[in-house]
């Protein structure tokens, strides 16, 4: 066997290992609009059982691995791109939606059914490198190095397909690389040439027409299909980017305006709605350059600060469609300073829709920034009269509480802190949540207001803030200086005149609040005023979370407690569905994800009729010690990294592409270290060393916000790079060290790795939820040091029998 025959299969591995992470990006993408945010991390889960439970299936049926090595390789890999495109067909019919899990008992099926259908393509993948190490002897450094450089270019090689070819487009592409890792395996056989050429080039005639053939299906729930279900209503376009899908739509339902005064009985000016990933709604307004034509905007309750500053300087963050402009150019601002971190939506504005939307963003007072918002404030020298928070993320996900897994750094307490660094000495820091009785995520912004003004320095907070509702919305004013006697007079006629609740000002009469939207009690005033006056009892006696986030644990829509649920449950009139769209999906995910575990990996294993594994388990254990730190670290540090990259698609791609890439070099480099030597103990110590180091230091991270996105990439690969390639030497030094007592051991090494894996990819999130990435970061470490002691006991075991 000759080392070509061996480059070429690590080609072909490579090329697979492309597709497989390539499948995984895309998916996470593709159900995060087709579904809801949870399924993010569901599908790593999900890619990571598969790898698993291949290396049970191996171990099993040992005798199938021992057939032709190329035979194999290139079946396992023509049936991985085969399944790629088959399962997501059939995915797509199949009914699940976890809106209605709390009346149909059959989503939880469903998530099974979903569990197996889908990681049936990383099955297929995992058994295609698992072969190639089981049977590589010496080079199984190489193959492994092969995996993961070939895992690191598909995290980042995926990205700018997305803008052209769609999600449908991109999963067909997917297909298509692994086709070709296919092909590169059957260059030493005869037999499947044509028929692999045959599935290729049906995948290169579907590509540009996979959209219409096998779209997007959107759950029939969000906002994108409710919009289209209006009389004449119609999609006008839908645009793709790497971490968003814009559709543009002419529909009844869009009446954008927030909270807008029911005072107002004219006409809104006509609207295109852009609706992004299916969900979120914003909309370009007409505007013919006559201000006269933006009344309605000083009907908003946003508009209120424009009466209490004079010609501002403005700064409106996630402007989306350009309401927040408007109202600044009809408060007569003397600079409007505008971020929008989605180049698609600035693009429709400014140029498809130009004229529609009045040339707002080519006004000379206008300066539009394609930035996310926390970059962009922390990157700023200027200062301030107004930074405007209008209603960022859309109303829906606020009601729905949908986002509970969604980590949002603009409503943290270091966010809101910069925020009010940044105002003028009498600017205003405006935010806007949607109403969501009973209070919880839209009362916690008064909980950050107050939390960022003690840290800044404030000893009496309430003077600074102003609290005020619509039928719709709850409004948060925040003040460099205390609101003047002059301010709040102008605060309660404005009030008065839109029929709007003050809830606090400072100096509050109880018989000023709930008077025009009522409740049956004054909810909204009583809990400013205990937040005021008595917090920290009252956060830990309150059915709800509405503490202040942090960056340490950034939540902002995860308001449950874990030590409450029967409770919260019977407040919710006793209904499930809050409680699974809060975040509690995860721990179901958790426990099928153990229960699949244990069908597919574990309970196979007892049927094979061999001890040895018994008499090893020290030795598997550390393949899933090994397993479940290095997930942990991978995935605290996308959460932790989405602060530094902007979003979720990036931080997920570039970590993974640096991860990924660092772990091939060190398993490349591992072939120069003898297994269960010194030097292996000391990579694993340093391994769990450097975690524990993340996990003290990593609140400071943000201090690297105000440098450029390039360098914030590089950032993240000084960071990532050095503790990845660490990592991705303990496994192949485990594989060498165990194939010297019991070769047929290794597939099950795979298995239990890749078990660990599974939990590794949800136990973290849940972790995340209640104690902070630090904390996880902590016990990888820990996971990392412990394997240590299974080295060190397995040199002493061997000196004792010397």
């Amino acid at each position: 066997m000759t080392m070509d025959k061996w480059t070429i299969r690590c080609l072909g591995i490579a090329l697979v290992s492309i597709a497989s992470l390539m499948l995984q990006v895309t998916y996470t993408r593709v159900f995060s609009i087709t579904l809801w945010y949870h399924f993010v991390w569901m599908i790593v889960s999900i890619a990571l059982l598969g790898y698993a439970i291949s290396g049970t299936f191996l171990m099993i049926f040992h005798g199938f691995s021992k057939e032709n090595i190329d035979n194999l390789l290139s079946l396992t890999s023509a049936l991985f791109s085969v399944s790629v495109l088959i399962t997501y067909i059939i995915s797509n019919r199949v009914p699940f939606d976890p809106i209605t899990i709390a009346w149909d008992n059959m989503q939880v099926i469903y998530i099974f059914v979903y569990y197996i259908l889908l990681g049936i393509p990383f099955f297929l993948s995992g058994m295609t490198t698992a072969i190639a190490i089981e049977r590589s002897e010496t080079r199984v450094n190489t193959v492994y190095f092969s995996s993961f450089l070939g895992s690191a270019i598909g995290s980042i090689f995926v990205l700018p397909f997305f803008k052209y070819l769609g999600g449908s487009g991109v999963v067909v592409f997917t297909s298509l690389i692994g086709g070709l890792g296919a092909v590169v395996f059957t260059l030493y056989l005869k037999k499947r040439v044509k028929l692999l050429m045959g599935w290729i080039f049906l995948l290169i005639i579907l590509l540009p027409y996979s959209s219409t053939i096998i779209p997007v299906k959107v759950s029939p729930y969000k906002s994108l299909n409710i919009a289209l279900r209006y009389q004449n209503a119609e999609l006008i376009e839908t645009q793709w980017n790497s971490f968003s899908r814009i559709d543009v739509v002419e529909s009844g339902y869009i009446r954008y305006a927030p909270g807008l005064s029911l005072s107002y009985i004219e006409n809104l000016p006509p609207q295109i709605g852009i609706i992004v990933d299916g969900n979120e709604i914003n909309a370009i307004t007409s505007y013919d350059g006559n201000l006269s034509t933006l009344t309605f905007t000083s009907y908003l309750p946003s508009y209120l600060p424009y009466h209490l500053v004079e010609n501002p300087k403005v700064l409106v963050i996630d402007a989306g469609g350009g309401l927040g402009v408007l109202s600044a150019l009809h408060g007569n601002s003397s600079q409007i300073i505008v971020t929008e971190e989605n180049p698609n939506i600035v693009n429709l504005v400014k140029d498809s829709y130009s004229t529609f939307s009045g040339n707002i963003y080519l006004d000379s007072r206008v300066d539009i920034e394609v930035f996310e918002g926390r970059s962009y404030i922390q990157n700023s020298k200027d200062e301030y009269d107004l930074i405007d928070l209008s209603l960022i993320g859309s109303s829906s996900t606020s009601v729905s509480g949908i986002y509970a897994l969604s980590e949002n750094y603009l409503y943290t307490e270091e966010a809101f802190t910069s925020c009010i660094e940044h105002l003028s000495p009498d600017g205003i820091l405006s935010v806007q949540r949607g109403l969501l009785p009973p209070p919880r995520e839209d009362i916690r912004i008064v909980s950050l207001a107050i939390s960022s003004l003690i840290k800044s320095g404030i000893s009496k907070p309430e003077e600074h803030i102003v609290v005020f509702r619509s039928l719709s919305t709850l409004n948060l004013l925040v003040g460099k200086k205390p609101f003047t006697h002059q301010q709040l007079s102008l605060i309660r006629r404005f009030c008065s005149e839109m029929s709007f609740d003050i809830v606090y000002v400072a100096g509050v009469d109880p018989g000023e609040v709930n008077k025009y939207n009522r409740f049956p009690d004054p909810i909204y005033f009583n809990i400013v005023k205990e937040i005021i006056n008595n917090k920290e009892e009252f956060y830990r006696n309150y059915l709800f979370d509405i503490s202040p986030t942090t960056d340490e644990k950034p939540f902002f829509f995860n308001f449950f407690k874990g030590n409450r649920i029967i409770e919260t449950y019977n407040n919710l009139d006793k209904k499930w569905q809050p409680l699974i769209e809060g975040g509690f999906l995860v721990y179901l995910v958790l426990v099928q994800a153990l229960i699949l575990s244990i069908i597919f990996i574990f309970l196979p294993l007892q049927r094979i009729e061999n001890d040895s594994y018994k008499k090893n388990s020290t030795s598997l254990f550390y393949f899933f010690l090994i397993g479940l730190g290095y997930m942990f670290i991978e995935i605290t540090t996308i959460q932790r990294f989405i602060l530094v990259l902007g979003n979720s698609i990036y931080s997920i791609s570039i970590v993974f592409f640096s991860l990924l890439l660092s772990s091939g070099i060190g398993s490349y480099y591992s072939g120069k270290i003898k297994a269960g030597t010194k030097n292996h103990v000391i990579i694993l110590g340093a391994i769990g060393g450097i975690s524990i180091i993340f996990g003290l230091f990593s609140p400071q991270i943000h201090q690297v916000l105000g440098l450029s996105f390039p360098l914030r990439v590089c950032f993240t690969l000084f960071i990532v790079g050095p503790i990845g390639f660490l990592m991705g030497i303990p496994f192949p030094l485990g594989i060498r060290l165990l194939s010297q007592s019991n070769n047929e051991l290794i597939n099950l090494a795979w298995a239990i790795n890749g078990c660990a894996s599974v939990i590794g990819s949800i136990l973290p999130i849940i972790l995340a939820f209640n104690f902070g990435f630090s904390r996880v970061y902590i016990l990888a470490g820990t996971a990392y040091l412990l394997t240590t002691l299974i080295i060190l006991n397995k040199n002493k075991a061997k000196s004792h029998n010397i």
